[in-house]
Order: C-alpha cells, then sequence, then structure tokens
C-alpha cells in the first residue's frame, strides 16, 4: 500500500553514477522531505523530465561518461521554458567545481554548483541553497499564479 504522504511529498530526480555520492545526495534530500527518482538512462530521465515536474534535479556533471560541454541533460533542462525552468532548482555537481560559486551556476543555467569534496554536507548546502531560491523568486511565481499562467 502506497503511503498518502508520498504524493504530496515533492519530487527530486538523481542523476548520479558513483554510489557513495548518490548515496548521500539521496540521504540529502530525504531528509529535506523529497521523494527521490534515481535516473537510469539518459532516454528514461530525458522521457520522464516531459511527463513530470520535479522539484529539485540534482546532476553529476560525468553522469553516464557525459562532459561538462557535452551533457545531454543539461542541455534539456537549459531549453526548459523559462516560465517552466523557475520552478525547478537544479544543483550541478562536479569534481572542479567551487561550492556555491554562483557565476559557474549561472554560466551553466543551473541554480547551484558543489564540488564533489562538499557532497558530505549536501543536506546543509541544499537547504540553504532552495531556501534562497525559493524567496528570490516568491514575487515572480506569485505573479504567474495571479496572471493563471501556474
Amino acid at each position: 500500500m502506497t503511503d498518502a504522504t508520498s504524493f504530496t511529498q515533492p519530487l527530486a530526480l538523481v542523476c548520479v553514477d558513483d554510489a557513495d555520492r548518490l548515496a548521500a545526495v539521496s540521504g540529502a534530500l530525504d531528509e529535506l522531505g523529497y521523494r527521490s527518482h534515481v535516473g537510469t538512462s539518459t532516454r528514461d530521465v530525458l522521457d520522464w523530465l516531459r511527463r513530470t515536474s520535479y522539484d529539485v534535479i540534482v546532476l553529476d556533471e560525468a553522469w553516464e561518461g557525459s562532459t561538462p560541454l557535452d551533457h545531454p541533460l543539461l542541455r534539456s533542462i537549459q531549453g526548459m521554458p523559462m516560465a517552466t525552468r523557475r520552478y525547478v532548482f537544479v544543483a550541478l555537481l562536479g569534481p572542479d567545481l567551487t561550492t556555491l560559486d554562483q557565476i559557474t551556476a549561472f554560466a551553466r543555467s543551473v541554480n547551484l554548483v558543489v564540488s564533489y569534496d562538499d557532497v558530505p554536507t549536501l543536506t546543509r548546502i541544499l537547504a540553504r541553497a532552495i531556501s534562497d531560491n525559493e524567496q528570490f523568486y516568491r514575487v515572480f511565481r506569485q505573479a504567474l499564479q495571479d496572471a493563471g499562467k501556474r
């Protein structure tokens, strides 16, 4: 039997290959109250993105052998319409990223970048970054809702 709260929990998509990082990311999202879907392949995830509204996406820049410059999921997220994209919080993990570097996050069209070294403290990092993002877009989202566009 499915717990009724699982239908009201915010959804997260996790695309991380490394088992230790995957466990840390999934644990952090669980601790923050998200129900996670773990990506199995680029093809499946692209299909999920068309059919499912995720609140948070955590993406490893090396997922399935991708590179920072050639990442099909990141390109797909970057191509989302702005009105949709503003409702999705995207965190990008990578070995050469500097955690909380806003310039790199902006350049990659994500909300947050996190170094692999900081994944063990991801719960705290995500909680703060998601809260800041919610506050930043609160008025924008309210205006969309008032206009009947969300």
